[in-house]
Formats: C-alpha cells, structure tokens, sequence
C-alpha cells in the first residue's frame, strides 16, 4: 500500500520537482562513468564524480529531516 503521508511537509510539486532533480543528477552520472570506462583518459566533470552526487543526495535528504 502507498504512504501519501511522505509528502505533507511539502507538496506534490516541490516533492515531484526534487525527485526530478536527482533523477536526472544520477542519469547523467551514470551516463559519464559509461564514458569514462570507454575513454579512460576522459575525466568526469566534480558534479558527475561519485563522491560529489553522494554528497548531494545526502544534503537533500538532510534538508527534509
């Protein structure tokens, strides 16, 4: 069974919106470390690296805490 009650504290939109932000952050993160398996020589942009998208999932999820 779903739980609506996660999104009290804010709405549908804002909720929606961060989900959207993360999604894409993780895609393209993705995507570059496809890239750089292929082309080693290739370095990912400090957003894309794994220790910086770590970095932001944990301050969004600290944010709502």
């Amino acid at each position: 069974m779903w739980n609506w009650l996660h999104l009290d504290g804010e709405g549908w939109l804002t909720h929606t919106k961060r989900s959207l932000e993360l999604a894409v952050l993780l895609l393209a993160a993705g995507n570059a470390m496809v890239l750089h398996t292929l082309l080693p020589f290739w370095q990912q942009p400090k957003a894309l690296r794994a220790c910086e998208v770590a970095n932001r999932i944990c301050q969004e999820l600290s944010k709502r805490e």
